[in-house]
């Protein structure tokens, strides 16, 4: 009796040192120790973010009408219908999309271009740096409710200035014209933005060791060479970055024109934020303003996911 006793504590006694050497091994190599630190704060997170993405979700699905006394009833996929069936809604679309699109390549461009001059030393620099991140730290909110004031069409201070300097021979009307009140929330979203995009790219090049740069100047690269060959293959982390959290936020595009134009004039600014807005909390049709927020979230999933391939695919190659 007493030898399988013994040998059942050794077997003990081994399978102990096997579980202690994997757990060793695996808090060593994976860092698990952080990860279990995280592990509470992510399910938290997912708790707070799981709940209202799947309540919007099965709302979406529904007809929730506010208006009326009758309860909420499955539809299925009727309100996604009907959104791809509104002009309102492609127009919103392709506002969106037209928006996304060009606030991003200038916000990248001026961002870059910013970039790169202050990775330089110069006098003031830090100074400078502290004002052009100012535009970033004024919420949307006040930013709209600033430039609405500046580009009032009677009394705002950029009309007044081109009227005194004989630029122009009667008030612009930059928030009542269609083409032009499109093209101004553009503007003032790249106003706000560009610093945020500014300042991961300038993370970024500072992270660039200066021997690359000095050894592409001495195999004869010139300054645009070594941007294309040396600067953008080593930034493509920091790029990535900034444009996909740029397109998720701009995407839900909504406080700026909302506040500047409510989506007019005509609807020549309504974004698929403001029309998930006014559908769901003007016309109460909640159903159908959580289908166009859905809308907005997928094409976030997909936008994002396609960063994400490009990314790996590059460093793949």
């Amino acid at each position: 009796m007493s030898y399988f006793i013994r040998t059942d504590e050794g077997h003990v006694a081994n399978l102990r040192d096997k579980l202690q050497d994997c757990i060793r091994r695996w808090t060593t190599e994976t860092d698990a120790v952080g990860l279990l630190f995280t592990i509470p704060g992510l399910l938290l997170l997912v708790a707070i973010l799981a709940y209202p993405v799947f309540q919007g979700l099965w709302l979406s699905l529904q007809h929730y009408d506010l208006s009326s006394i009758a309860a909420p009833f499955f539809v299925g996929l009727q309100n996604y219908i009907q959104a791809f069936h509104s002009d309102d809604f492609l127009a919103a679309l392709w506002h969106t999309l037209y928006i996304v699109a060009v606030a991003l390549v200038l916000e990248f461009v001026l961002g870059l271009a910013l970039a790169h001059l202050f990775n330089q030393e110069f006098p003031f620099r830090r100074i400078l740096l502290g004002l052009i991140l100012v535009p970033w730290m004024v919420a949307p909110v006040v930013a709209a409710l600033v430039w609405s004031q500046l580009l009032n069409e009677s009394y705002g201070i950029v009309n007044y200035f081109l009227l005194k300097t004989g630029l122009v021979h009667h008030s612009v009307g930059w928030l009542t014209n269609p083409t032009l009140a499109l093209h101004v929330m553009i503007g003032v979203d790249v106003w706000h933005e560009t610093p945020f995009v500014f300042i991961i790219l300038l993370a970024g090049l500072q992270g660039i060791n200066k021997d690359v740069y000095e050894a592409a100047e001495l195999d004869g690269a010139g300054p645009w060479q070594r941007l294309w060959f040396v600067t953008l293959p080593m930034l493509r982390p920091a790029i990535a970055l900034a444009l996909l959290l740029r397109t998720m936020i701009a995407l839900r595009f909504f406080d700026i024109p909302w506040i500047m134009t409510g989506g007019g004039p005509a609807g020549a600014t309504e974004v698929l934020g403001t029309r998930s807005y006014e559908a769901a909390f003007m016309s109460f049709k909640l159903g159908y303003g959580s289908a166009i927020a859905t809308v907005i979230l997928i094409l976030s999933l997909i936008l994002s996911l396609a960063y994400i391939k490009i990314l790996y695919k590059k460093r793949a190659s």
